[in-house]
């Protein structure tokens, strides 16, 4: 299967992923930092303008996927505290799949991607950082209600050509990271 064809499933089964993400976030006994990973990367996804635009046709949900992957790849270097195993399970196949996205981008431009990623824990989206969303649970209920719309929203995935999307693909994220 093309890397493309992978990442329009994980993207199209994105709400399970959410759904792992969450829980993390809502864990009091994780390390903060890998609450914040993971709220970063939830509030990635309500951010219409991310690394490729989510109106760009088939495409832009592919990097909010991605960006899910590499967050709970990230989160692996913390302590994620008491989480439920289906959590735990879901988050570890998270960041199993982000090797995946490291042999569709090449090593350098996965590492920018990574850092991004990291860096996300430090970015208001809506008036919110990661860091009020993991201390406020009526932040996180805010948040959640976006992902709930946000998902609702999300209609299957459109590629065109497999060879053409992930051109595209990989051109947006090279010129977003550069």
């Amino acid at each position: 299967m093309a890397a493309i064809e992978t990442f329009k499933a994980w993207a199209e089964g994105m709400r399970a992923d959410v759904e792992s993400l969450k829980g993390l976030v809502e864990c009091a006994s994780a390390d903060v930092p890998a609450r914040k990973l993971a709220a970063g990367a939830l509030s990635y996804l309500v951010t219409k303008m991310d690394l490729v635009p989510d109106w760009n046709a088939g495409i832009g949900l592919l990097d909010d996927a991605m960006v899910l992957r590499v967050a709970a790849q990230l989160t692996q270097s913390h302590h994620c505290g008491e989480l439920p195993t289906a959590v735990e399970v879901a988050l570890a196949r998270l960041a199993n799949e982000a090797e995946q996205i490291g042999e569709f981008l090449g090593a350098p431009l996965f590492d920018k991607l990574r850092a991004h990623v990291a860096k996300l824990t430090d970015v208001e989206v809506r008036g919110r950082t990661p860091g009020v969303i993991v201390d406020d649970a009526a932040a996180r209920e805010r948040l959640w209600q976006e992902l709930r719309d946000e998902l609702a929203n999300q209609g299957p995935v459109a590629l065109g050509e497999p060879a053409d999307s992930e051109l595209r693909l990989r051109a947006y994220l090279t010129h977003k990271l550069a």
